[in-house]
């Protein structure tokens, strides 16, 4: 078993395990046109099928995240393995329609409830406060490295194989993940209340809503998600439609390689935007990447009509954009916290972020559908506006902390 005073390994490891827990995570992504063809879906049916996975990550996370302030953490992340598992078997076995599809991807996605942020308080609670700052960056970067993977992994098998084998591998790569945690991290039982803190129940996420600035970098977060993972649900089927429309249109690899390099440079993006805030300060670095964002969303929609060249740089520029503030908000959050009730602020943090995720995807088939459809560049025009209005709301949150806690 990994040490616990060897922080950069035992980094390297629960990341690891976490990018093996993410492999599904592009499975509906990729598969959503072939599918969405084959079972008769509407572009917001396959939204809310999108919309599901973090709908799962909802309901799980109170329950899920709240729990590693009672226990270790590591027990949860077994148990996220174990939800995501089972849930990418029965995609494998039992999707054929609308709600079998979605009732499987809700259980794919409460697994990533117990097995992301539960993985961020296995660092926190076996880190000191020094390594704990740096570390944050570096494992939420990982989340890019993951799902990178996963949109590489999954083009493969849209090109060569089906749906259920790549979720079959994926339900593989689940226990392999908890196998890594099982055997090679030291079990750390949950530190009790400091002084005379009562102990909180997991299910009172009270402390949350007391902390106002932890509350701005969560609604800045549940709105940088809202963008994020509607980007990340619809820019597969983008990117197909656009290479469709040129003289030589290149094929599904040449747009899985695409995809999964725009997605891991996300990684790049996190840990400079992390890094920028601590030089600069947190909420006015994330206001003016907000703005900056807002921006770069309306040149790419304009951009689509463009050359291919044009409109995928644009494209990748605003995931750029994206995600220069993912790892600051949640180091954001970490740091308004406290060990007694860290886990419920990362309940929180969760739960609306990824409350934000469940709408993006269904708000952008809703925007296909009633503005002509996936088929015709007006409409990829609005859904990507649409993707851009998460920005518009991170600016004037992060704005206002700006300006009545400068020096946070």
């Amino acid at each position: 078993m990994l040490s616990g005073d060897r922080p950069k390994h035992l980094l390297a490891l629960v990341s690891c395990a976490g990018i093996l827990a993410l492999l599904s995570f592009a499975l509906w992504p990729v598969f959503l046109t072939k599918l969405g063809q084959e079972w008769g879906l509407t572009n917001t049916d396959i939204g809310w099928i999108s919309g599901a996975y973090f709908f799962g990550y909802l309901m799980a996370t109170p329950v899920l995240v709240g729990l590693t302030d009672r226990v270790d953490a590591r027990l949860v992340f077994l148990g996220g393995c174990a939800f995501s598992s089972v849930g990418c078997f029965l995609f494998a076995t039992n999707a054929v329609n609308f709600w079998s599809a979605a009732m499987a991807w809700m259980l794919v996605g409460a697994g990533l409830a117990g097995t992301y942020m539960p993985g961020l308080q296995i660092l926190n609670a076996r880190f000191d406060n020094k390594a704990r700052v740096r570390a944050v960056p570096w494992y939420t970067a990982c989340f890019g490295i993951g799902t990178g993977g996963s949109f590489a992994l999954m083009g493969v098998f849209l090109a060569y194989a089906d749906y259920r084998i790549a979720a079959l591998i994926s339900s593989v790569g689940a226990i392999i993940a908890a196998l890594l945690v099982l055997f090679f991290v030291q079990p750390h039982p949950a530190q009790p209340c400091s002084g005379t803190t009562k102990k909180r129940h997991p299910l009172n996420l009270q402390p949350a809503f007391q902390k106002p600035v932890a509350l701005g970098y969560i609604f800045a977060y549940g709105a940088h998600t809202y963008e994020l993972f509607a980007y990340r649900t619809w820019s597969f089927a983008l990117l197909i439609f656009l290479a469709g429309r040129v003289d030589t249109p290149f094929g599904i690899g040449s747009v899985t390689i695409i995809v999964s390099l725009i997605t891991v440079t996300g990684l790049l993006a996190s840990l400079v935007g992390a890094h920028i805030c601590l030089a600069l300060g947190r909420h006015r670095v994330i206001a003016l990447i907000g703005a900056a964002s807002v921006g770069m969303s309306c040149f790419a929609a304009f951009s689509l009509d463009g050359p291919i060249w044009l409109a995928i740089t644009s494209l990748w520029v605003y995931n750029v954009f994206i995600m220069l503030d993912s790892g600051a908000l949640t180091t954001g959050t970490v740091e308004a916290g406290d060990a007694d009730d860290r886990g419920a602020l990362l309940a929180v943090h969760s739960m609306i972020g990824f409350g934000g995720g469940a709408l993006g995807g269904p708000v952008v088939g809703y925007v296909l559908d009633h503005t002509g459809g996936a088929s015709t560049i007006d409409a990829w025009f609005y859904a990507v506006l649409a993707m851009g209005a998460g920005s518009v709301f991170v600016f004037f949150v992060q704005r206002h902390f700006w300006r009545r806690v400068p020096k946070h």
